[in-house]
């Protein structure tokens, strides 16, 4: 028998699992992106790009609503046609520190949580090709499951990332809950994520 036709699967084989073994220790929560996001002061909200636009803010206040097409078209394509898993679907997000609420606003219907029902916000991490990237951005609950409530536009991973983390870092702090960051495996760009706290630009 071919030496090839014996080996050969077993090589195969040892690949994949090689490949798919990378992706995962890659993947994942990530300290330092999540640092600095914690040490981030102010912050360019306007150069965020996403399914909300932001619409008013403040030192307790944020207000997220779909003011603009393109905000409108990035639901649209995201929900119904490239978007996996739950997808951010509200027309209003409001964070009111004085009234301890967000209040999430879908078709002229309000829903009101407190900020006690919520443990930390998350980025998500969602990888394309070549290197793009788009981050969901979601409240955690203390129990039951994440609400995604805007995702950035499609971009590379570092460029999205420093738009994006400006707005979870104001709802962080609006509501006193940390900020997570979940990197996608998947997505190859060398020296990125950093393995050292740098400003975010």
């Amino acid at each position: 028998m071919n030496v090839i036709d014996v080996f050969g699967p077993f090589v195969v084989l040892g690949v994949v699992i090689f490949v798919v073994s990378v992706i995962y220790l890659r993947q994942g929560r990530n300290h330092v992106l999540e640092k600095m996001i914690a040490q981030l002061e102010g912050g360019a909200l306007a150069a965020f790009r996403g399914t909300l636009t932001v619409e008013e803010s403040g030192p307790s206040f944020l207000r997220l609503c779909q003011s603009t097409t393109e905000a409108r078209n990035l639901q649209f394509q995201y929900r119904w046609l490239v978007g996996k898993g739950r997808q951010a679907i509200f027309d209003e997000v409001i964070f009111d520190a004085s009234r301890r609420l967000v209040d999430l606003k879908r078709k002229g219907k309000s829903n009101s949580a407190s900020f006690s029902e919520f443990a930390a916000i998350r980025m998500r991490e969602v990888s394309g090709k070549h290197g793009i990237s788009i981050w969901h951005v979601e409240l955690i609950p203390r129990k039951g499951t994440a609400i995604p409530f805007v995702t950035s536009d499609r971009g590379y991973r570092e460029t999205s990332f420093e738009q994006t983390a400006p707005l979870a870092r104001v709802v962080s702090v609006i509501m006193s809950i940390p900020v997570h960051v979940i990197v996608d495996g998947g997505v190859w760009t060398p020296g990125w994520p950093p393995k050292e706290p740098t400003a975010l630009s």
